[in-house]
């Protein structure tokens, strides 16, 4: 019923490994602007939502359609592998923006060809209903999305808090999955456009 229920059934995280140019490479800002991540440590905690990390680095939330299946960090194995990807680079995100980070290619039960990415709440505001144009590609022109609407609704996504981060999953054809893993810090091209949100009190 609702589409990120996909999460729950996507067994195969640990084929991260299948699209390694992508993973942990670039993000991208509201601006568009590309930006380069590092490795460092995290710490533990829970507020609000399912979270995890520390008061200094990146949170990870369950999204909302998947918490009320009764997903959490601990007891699923997607957002286990995501976790400790934000643990490992608690970091990641434009201060003071919203941005996208490239986690990997990954494939559910079916077989079907999934892209994610985190989504990270870097302004100092909860926000709700967020949507963006994205554009993914290479500097050849070729593109996986060019300015694709992006739609995250409060129903299946929850409210993402300040300094957290709730996982993206865009769907891949076989074109499109071939394309991203052709990409890597020097050839890619990302970019968000119109992005819109409601602030949360």
């Amino acid at each position: 019923m609702r589409k990120y229920l996909v999460l729950l059934t996507i067994l195969s995280i640990l084929a991260l490994a299948a699209c390694g140019k992508t993973e942990g490479n670039a993000g991208t800002a509201v601006d568009g602007q590309t930006n380069q991540t590092e490795d460092t440590s995290k710490g533990h905690e829970k507020a609000g939502s399912e979270t995890d990390g520390s008061e200094a680095g990146l949170k990870l939330q369950v999204l909302k359609g998947d918490a009320e299946a009764g997903a959490t960090l601990d007891n699923n194995e997607l957002y286990t592998e995501l976790n400790k990807i934000i643990q490992k680079n608690p970091d990641i995100g434009l201060e003071n923006d919203f941005s996208l980070y490239v986690v990997n290619t990954i494939h559910d039960d079916q077989g079907n060809s999934k892209l994610v990415l985190f989504g990270i709440n870097k302004l100092p505001v909860a926000i709700k209903n967020f949507a963006f144009d994205y554009t993914l590609g290479n500097k050849d022109n070729e593109f996986v999305w060019e300015k694709q609407r992006v739609t995250m609704a409060e129903e299946e996504t929850g409210v993402l808090q300040p300094n957290s981060a709730v996982p993206v999953v865009l769907s891949l054809t076989h074109e499109q999955e071939e394309l991203v893993k052709t990409l890597d810090e020097n050839n890619q091209v990302m970019a968000i456009e119109n992005f819109t949100f409601e602030e949360v009190e």
